[in-house]
């Protein structure tokens, strides 16, 4: 990881350090931009992006456990975005209700 550190996600505050969402590793850390495909320069303007550890987030994109974990993250992108957002925004944009 760079020395400089993003502090933009509104899913996790990271002013203090970057570590881990899922593991709280602060070791070998991953940008992981929770939205995907089309919506993921969005997902990293809207600050829909946490640190995960590389093999996490390796594992994250790879396995069925992985996939369990990717959709609990976007239900919790949804709620972080819905707190300054409404959820007509995010249906107009996303299309798709995660909660």
């Amino acid at each position: 990881m760079k020395d400089k550190w993003r502090t933009d996600s509104i899913v996790c505050d990271y002013t203090e350090k970057p570590f881990c969402y899922l593991s709280g590793s602060v070791i070998n850390l991953d940008v992981h931009h929770i939205m995907n495909g089309p919506l993921r320069k969005w997902a990293d303007k809207n600050g829909l992006w946490v640190y995960l550890n590389h093999d996490i987030h390796m594992a994250l994109h790879q396995t069925t456990e992985g996939q369990a974990w990717a959709r609990t993250l976007k239900q919790e992108a949804q709620r972080a975005y819905e707190k300054t957002h409404s959820r007509e925004d995010w249906m107009k944009k996303v299309k798709k209700n995660y909660l």
